[in-house]
């Protein structure tokens, strides 16, 4: 009996040696698919979890309240009370330029309790006049070096702040600045924020905070989950009103405030002026009588004197008090993490991304590695009919004549999903976030085997390579062994279609009649081909036109829609002096080829189902005649021109697909007041990156029930070159009206963000659907040649030449290849359009055609595979022992 277990494992060992090509195969199929699998699904909830780790370690705060004054003790004390507040903690912030360029630089307050600042090298700042910067910043300055700020005009003299030069004493990391590059829209320099510092609280002039970070106590989850992100937008949304309130109670009463001061001042002044009155009229009634003339003289004198600083306090009160009438309103702006952080956004939306990928890719993967799993595993049962029944008859049991398929399927199996899960656990993911963690401060990334996706596809592997050859050989066990060591009877033929056309039959070669009946006798092996080389093609085009896709957004957006460079935006309420300097800077400028009058503002919108805001950038031409020079507002579906109209507004298309909109709804908006407003909706225009809203004067007024205050010069520059959209910025930051400059490829920011991510992912796909395509043409061919040996060695012994041997083959290989690529265009152009669909961010959108070079690539690619399979398929046929295949039988 020894003998016999011992014969029987040599049989197994030998199987693996003369069918290595077929194990190896099989491997390769299940570890691809499993590698991608593992790959795609772990890593969105990877990114999150390593986001969160960081946030946590800075005691990152939910949310974050920004007024645009000081917060006042008494305020401190309500937002103490507001509910569910666990921690809050107030700071103060300032931005400034860096001396020498036009970097800008946020000096905020040290923290201890809420989105602390974690130490790299060096120390926090104790001292006035010490300052520790970002960690990025360790390139450009040392410990124990000095930086010097200046304002916007260049001078060492910074409202808010008391000193301008700081010793540098460390390099820390912050959760509030989570990006690179692009920190945020500021005043000062070119309008983006460069880096941030940090410094003691006593480096500010003012004792009022200007934020109050906030952490909640009815939280729960982690970062980016739904439980955390919808109760925390819960709290803010709660909070907003009452802080709104307070603001503008506030507002009110400094308003009151103030006029009754003005009063006060007024009243006197208006005795002061009755009094001089009276002195005049005592100096005519005096010049008539015989007084000196030199005292009348210097009486007149001192009252002309006092005229003067009458009319001067006079002037001075009128000012304060138009001053005082046009004060900006108070704002209390509360934000959540999603909000006043864009980093911590954009970074859930890159772990989205491939959340999206995930649900599609790994599934065509996978079924394509099944499908020919399955039908290798069936073929290699079928292959040992006659073995079967020899060992049956050689007294061996059932169980014995199966593990031959038990260990052949287990080790394949096993093999290749440990093979994928090691490079899906580790090579994928990090993959994935070294190419996004480009864009992001966000170190450590951790990668922990993900247990139920790791056993989900070993139990999938195995079910693939065990189940259908244990069934096939479970049922071939029912039979006798005498039957089973017979030829399995080939079934018999029947016409094919083309044959009951003769007009297209007769006049078909010999060669090409043989093909077309083998293609409709091996049906299983031709649908499996088929399938096969439609998935392969179909991933080749989604990758390549996912690449091609996003690489086109720029050019559309910046060429055919946005025209203008920047918008210099300033206070329309600054003295008017300070305005006429600074429309005159504009005026002056050289370099600028247009320029228009807009009214700007940001404004939010939150559309149903989505637990965030989304920013709006709202225009308003003063003139709507020549905006289009300015901006291409046109159809996305007909391209024609869209005209703003006094009836309604024009928004982006994104933002109506986000909001569910079509013309003629409505959509409600909010200031940073707070106030909402709901506009109706008369066009919706093509743009690709960011939210924006177009309305006429006339329906502005509409809508807010006033005259627009136009706050904002939009300029088209000749040179659109980074570098002098940056010198333009920097001309406008510096007259003291300005506000900021919004530059228009701010949003290329968003989309090379976009790029650089997923350009390196979809490489990592089309590497991996291309060795897909290459292991599935030679599984199938390899099975296709391995059952018809006899059939080749028939063919070869009548005198075929090797040439004709391979083309007998490689015709049905190459139909069935080219059938499959013609299927997967279609298959392609579906799945490029729902992943361009879903996949872009919520601020972005994707151009869905295709361009022909995907389709003739991807085409290309499949049937060149074929080709080298071919090839060495061609090596193993012309090795084919003829006289040996053909005794087989006997």
């Amino acid at each position: 009996m020894s003998k016999l277990k011992k014969a029987l494992r040599k049989n197994i060992f030998r199987e693996f040696r003369f069918s290595f090509a077929r194990f190896i195969s099989i491997t390769m199929l299940l570890a691809l698919g499993v590698f991608v699998l593992i790959g795609l699904k772990v890593t969105g909830p990877d990114m999150r979890t390593t986001g969160n780790n960081y946030y946590t370690a800075h005691k990152m705060a939910d949310a974050m309240i920004t007024s645009n004054t000081g917060i006042t003790k008494a305020d401190q004390n309500y937002m103490r009370k507001l509910p569910h507040i666990k921690t809050i903690e107030f700071g103060t912030r300032k931005d400034a330029v860096i001396k020498g360029t036009d970097k800008s630089i946020r000096l905020s307050s040290n923290t201890t309790k809420l989105s602390t600042n974690k130490v790299v090298s060096g120390r926090l700042p104790k001292e006035s006049n010490e300052v520790a910067l970002s960690n990025r910043e360790k390139s450009n300055y040392k410990i124990g070096q000095t930086i010097q700020l200046v304002n916007n005009k260049g001078k060492a003299n910074i409202s808010g702040l008391k000193n301008t030069t700081y010793k540098v004493v460390g390099f820390v990391t912050s959760s509030d600045y989570l990006k690179k590059e692009n920190l945020g829209v500021t005043s000062a320099g070119t309008g983006q924020l460069a880096t941030f510092g940090i410094v003691n609280r006593r480096a500010f002039s003012s004792k009022q905070p200007t934020v109050a970070r906030i952490s909640y106590d009815n939280v729960h989850g982690n970062s980016y989950s739904s439980a955390y992100e919808n109760q925390v937008q819960k709290n803010v949304d709660n909070t907003e009103k009452r802080l709104n309130d307070r603001a503008k109670k506030r507002h009110a009463q400094i308003k009151a405030a103030g006029l009754a001061k003005l009063d006060t001042a007024q009243t006197r002044l208006n005795q002061q002026k009755q009094k001089l009155s009276q002195t005049k009229n005592q100096l005519k009634a005096a010049s008539a009588q015989a007084v000196q003339r030199s005292q009348l003289k210097a009486a007149q004198k001192q009252v002309a004197a006092n005229q003067a600083k009458l009319q001067k306090a006079q002037s001075k009160l009128t000012t304060q008090r138009q001053t005082l009438t046009n004060l900006p309103a108070i704002t209390y702006q509360i934000q959540s993490r999603n909000d006043y952080n864009e980093g911590y956004n954009q970074f859930g939306e890159d772990a989205k991304r491939i959340d999206v990928l995930s649900n599609t890719f790994p599934i065509i993967f996978f079924a394509v590695a099944i499908l020919v799993s399955l039908t290798t595993m069936s073929r290699m049962a079928e292959e040992k009919r006659q073995e079967i029944g020899t060992l049956r008859a050689l007294g061996y049991s059932k169980f014995d004549t199966l593990k031959i398929f038990l260990i052949y399927g287990t080790a394949s199996g096993l093999l290749g999903s440990a093979l994928g899960a090691w490079l899906g656990t580790g090579l994928l993911p990090r993959r994935i976030f070294a190419a996004y963690a480009a864009n992001f401060v966000i170190p450590n990334f951790q990668t922990p085997p993900s247990g139920f996706w790791i056993s989900l596809s070993i139990i999938i592997s195995l079910l693939c390579t065990i189940a259908p050859a244990v069934w096939s050989a479970f049922l071939m066990l029912k039979d006798q062994p005498a039957v089973l060591m017979l030829p399995k009877p080939p079934k018999s033929g029947s016409k094919v279609l083309l044959e009951r056309m003769p007009f297209i039959w007769n006049h078909l070669s010999f060669n090409y009649k043989v093909t077309i009946r083998n293609l409709a006798r091996y049906k299983e092996r031709m649908f499996m081909t088929i399938l096969g080389v439609l998935g392969c093609t179909a991933l080749l085009i989604t990758g390549f036109g996912i690449r091609d896709s996003l690489n086109g957004i720029v050019d559309t957006q910046y060429k055919d829609i946005i025209h203008y460079d920047v918008i210099g935006v300033y206070n329309p309420d600054a003295a008017q002096n300070k305005k006429a300097d600074y429309l005159k800077t504009v005026d002056d400028l050289a370099g600028v080829k247009h320029d228009t009058t807009v009214y700007y503002e940001s404004v939010t919108s939150r559309p149903k189902r989505i637990d965030h805001n989304q920013n709006i950038s709202m225009i308003v031409p003063k003139s709507t005649t020549n905006f289009n020079q300015f901006v291409t507002l046109r159809n996305p579906s007909t391209k024609k021109t869209l005209r703003l109209t006094d009836n309604g507004v024009v928004i982006t298309q994104k933002l109506a697909t986000l909001s569910h909109i079509k013309v003629g709804d409505y959509l409600m908006v909010k200031n940073a007041n707070g106030d909402k407003h709901r506009v109706s909706v008369s066009g919706i225009t093509e743009m690709y990156a960011g939210h924006s809203l177009y309305m006429s004067p006339a329906y502005y007024h509409k809508v807010f029930g006033h005259s627009v205050n136009y706050n904002a010069k939009m300029l088209m520059l000749k040179d659109r070159s980074a570098k002098n959209i940056d010198r333009v910025s920097r001309e406008l930051t510096r007259q003291d009206a300005s506000i900021t400059a919004i530059q228009s490829d701010d949003a290329k920011a968003t989309i090379n963000n976009i790029l650089s991510g997923l350009n390196h992912l979809v490489l990592i796909i089309i590497v991996a659907a291309s060795m897909l395509a290459f292991v599935v043409l030679f599984t199938l061919t390899n099975i296709n040649v391995s059952e018809r040996i006899r059939e080749l060695s028939t063919i070869k012994v009548l005198g075929f030449y090797p040439m004709e041997v391979v083309m007998y083959v490689y015709r049905e290989t190459f139909i069935l290849s080219l059938a499959g690529v013609l299927l997967g265009f279609i298959g392609g152009a579906w799945l490029h359009n729902y992943i361009m669909q879903t996949l872009p961010p919520e601020t972005a959108m994707a151009d869905l055609t295709l361009l022909w070079t995907n389709f003739t690539t991807s085409g290309v690619m499949t049937l060149i595979f074929s080709i080298i399979v071919m090839a060495i398929m061609a090596y193993k046929i012309n090795r084919v022992d003829m006289l040996g295949a053909l005794k087989s039988v006997d």
